[in-house]
């Protein structure tokens, strides 16, 4: 389900729940952190993914992430964020496409914004593997501030799937 969403200050969001943008490289290497995780409440794989669009003193900050989590009973919570090393393929149809040129994957120095945005993500996914593997930035737009951002909304998404989620809820989560 890709929903598209128009929130307040004239920022935008596009959400996929149960499935990614095909943005996914096989050969991208893995920056990876281990946290503590609790028995996780989900019973199979989750997916989600976020694109934000933020207007802002003149510009416009941009951000997709994405990713998949795999419930397990290991007590612990592997986190594996996909980063691309000079990989500029262009991204159509992003919501930055009129303002900036939007690039499929995640700069490595990005990566620890990731992490750090999602490290209460253990108590709140529980102990399994969270694949960060779908990723677009920007050169203007993209900052580690906004990946710092976006990271927690894409752990509560994951956690948030049901059959029908609202625009209402999705507007909710994001905007927490």
């Amino acid at each position: 389900m890709i929903t598209p969403l128009n929130l307040n200050r004239h920022r935008k969001a596009k959400i996929w729940l149960g499935e990614l943008p095909h943005l996914i490289n096989p050969n991208h290497s893995f920056v990876e952190r281990s946290l503590p995780g609790r028995t996780s409440t989900l019973t199979h794989p989750q997916q989600a993914a976020i694109e934000m669009l933020i207007p802002s003193a003149g510009r416009a900050l941009y951000g997709l992430l994405g990713g998949e989590f795999l419930p397990t009973d290991s007590g612990e919570l592997i986190v594996k964020v996909a980063v691309s090393e000079n990989a500029e393929i262009e991204m159509p149809g992003s919501l930055a496409a009129n303002l900036d040129t939007v690039y499929m994957g995640l700069p490595v120095e990005y990566a620890d914004s990731v992490l750090n945005g999602i490290i209460d993500a253990g108590e709140i996914l529980g102990s399994g593997i969270l694949l960060c593997n779908c990723a677009a930035h920007s050169p203007v737009g993209s900052s580690p501030r906004m990946f710092r951002q976006i990271a927690p909304i894409l752990v509560r998404l994951i956690t948030s799937q049901t059959e029908s989620v609202s625009e209402e809820e999705l507007t909710r989560l994001v905007s927490a």
